[in-house]
């Protein structure tokens, strides 16, 4: 298991990195590192992030901040100037 700095659009973050060969032969100690340590890790292929394994805390965490960036823009398409329009109505309009 590799530790590497991620860089992803914002933000760097460490975290072990397996291929998706390795996470499967270690599969077992990986979800035990998981759900231990909360550890998250990085799955690649071919040299590329394509998942990441992450506590079920995490995971609730993610929706609950990502409910509140519903929210507000939810709050700023209200506050939005110009006329409000029913979802039948907008459906018709795009067609």
């Amino acid at each position: 298991m590799t530790l590497q700095t991620i860089s992803l659009p914002e933000m760097s973050v460490e975290m072990p990195q397996l291929t998706i060969t390795e996470a499967r032969q270690h599969f077992s100690d990986l979800i035990k590192s998981t759900t231990a340590r909360k550890q998250r890790t990085l799955i690649t292929q071919s040299g590329h992030g394509v998942a990441v394994l992450l506590p079920l805390e995490d995971l609730a965490l993610l929706q609950k901040l990502e409910d509140i960036l519903d929210y507000q823009e939810a709050v700023e398409a209200l506050d939005e100037f110009g006329e409000n329009i029913s979802l039948e109505e907008l459906k018709k309009e795009l067609g």
